[in-house]
């Protein structure tokens, strides 16, 4: 079998992958944001994509670049046109309709 790797352990290379991966502190670092923010975003699924290397988490820059672009605005009124979710109905609210649901 023909090798066409550098290194020689036949490992296939994947063409433009970003093999820089960065841990979650690197990746707050690099947004300038705080590394707690990144673990709620991954908790809450609206944050930039990450890898999972068995209890390890890493970010590569290119997918960070790619999320900085998704969440830029030019309007406070583009609130929610990106793709990330909506929060979650105020308690009020469901507090509220509870209570219509139980009078009737």
């Amino acid at each position: 079998m023909k090798n066409n790797t550098a290194d020689g352990n036949g490992a296939q290379q994947m063409a433009g992958f970003d093999s820089e991966l960065l841990t979650p502190g690197e990746a707050a670092r690099f947004l300038r944001m705080s590394a707690s923010f990144l673990a709620k975003a991954r908790m809450r699924g609206d944050g930039p994509r990450y890898r999972k290397l068995s209890r390890a988490v890493r970010y590569s820059k290119s997918d960070l670049l790619v999320w900085l672009k998704t969440c830029a605005k030019t309007s406070t009124a583009e609130q929610y046109q990106d793709d990330r979710r909506r929060p979650a109905a105020d308690s009020r609210d469901q507090d509220a309709r509870t209570k219509m649901n139980e009078q009737v």
